[in-house]
């Protein structure tokens, strides 16, 4: 069994949150996480935000940080996470 992709990710968590990855962003920006556009939150804030929060598990919780960080430019996303978040299904 490979690698799980992006879009994967995606469904299963609005499926256990019932929220979009649009959602989560506007989430983000709203606790000050993201500001004009850009992640200013550092990962242990807001991982402690998506498990508590949203109740989502550390990897989704990861997962999310991963998304808004590539949404917001992918400062702090490794060429290699990028690369496999762009061809499983990430679209900017």
């Amino acid at each position: 069994m490979g690698r799980p992709t992006f879009r994967a990710y995606v469904e299963n968590i609005q499926a256990k949150t019932g929220k979009t990855p649009n959602d989560l962003w506007r989430s983000a920006t709203k606790k000050g996480f993201v500001k004009r556009g850009k992640v200013v939150a550092r990962h242990a804030e807001m991982l402690e935000w998506l498990k508590d929060d949203i109740g989502l598990g550390h990897v989704h919780a990861s997962f999310v940080i991963m998304h808004l960080r590539l949404r917001s430019g992918g400062e702090g996303v490794s060429p290699t996470m990028k690369k496999w978040a762009r061809s499983t299904g990430y679209k900017s």
